[in-house]
């Protein structure tokens, strides 16, 4: 989510940055006394399209729509955006201890994979998620599901989080050569 904040948030600037030196450019040409006319944008055609508009035509309803719209999920995605750091218990008043989702999957990660019976493992961490996806070494699965499930549980359990996340495991035999 945050890269697609970031884009859109690069993608406005640049759009703001433009309109805005269109319009420096319009202001510093009609500045300019020996100049006549306009430098982009011939502003009698649009004065007069302009004027022909009421603020009941469709038209600006719909373009009222649309910037309500686009404001409003912007306004969500960047809500969204925030890094979704994993707080844990507080060890004095007045602080505070957060670690990030990337740490608890790297922990959580260290400890699947040293379970014997996986040949590899993917962990993501969320603030009330933990998903493992692991690949048995051998292409039966037995316990491995059960026991990777406990670490998992184990190892979010031993931290002290405010709020334990859910822990969730999957695991896939490895393919026969």
């Amino acid at each position: 989510m945050r890269p697609f904040v970031r884009f859109l948030t690069a993608l406005l600037g640049l759009l703001l940055l433009a309109a805005g030196a269109v319009l420096l450019a319009e202001l510093v040409w009609t500045a300019i006394p020996p100049l006549e006319g306009t430098f982009l944008l011939e502003r009698t055609s649009l004065e007069a399209e302009l004027r022909t508009l009421s603020w009941n035509a469709p038209v600006v309803r719909a373009g009222a729509a649309v910037t309500a719209v686009l404001g409003a999920l912007l306004l969500l995605f960047g809500l969204r955006a925030g890094r979704g750091d994993v707080r844990l218990h507080d060890p004095a008043e007045g602080v505070a201890v957060v670690t990030g989702p990337r740490s608890l999957a790297r922990l959580v990660g260290r400890k699947v994979r040293e379970q014997e019976g996986v040949a590899k493992a993917t962990v993501v961490a969320r603030r009330k998620a933990v998903r493992v996806t692991a690949v048995s070494e051998f292409t039966e699965v037995g316990d491995l599901e059960r026991r990777l499930a406990d670490t998992a549980r184990a190892t979010i359990d031993d931290l002290p989080l405010v709020t334990t996340p859910r822990v969730s495991v999957t695991v896939r035999p490895t393919k026969r050569s």
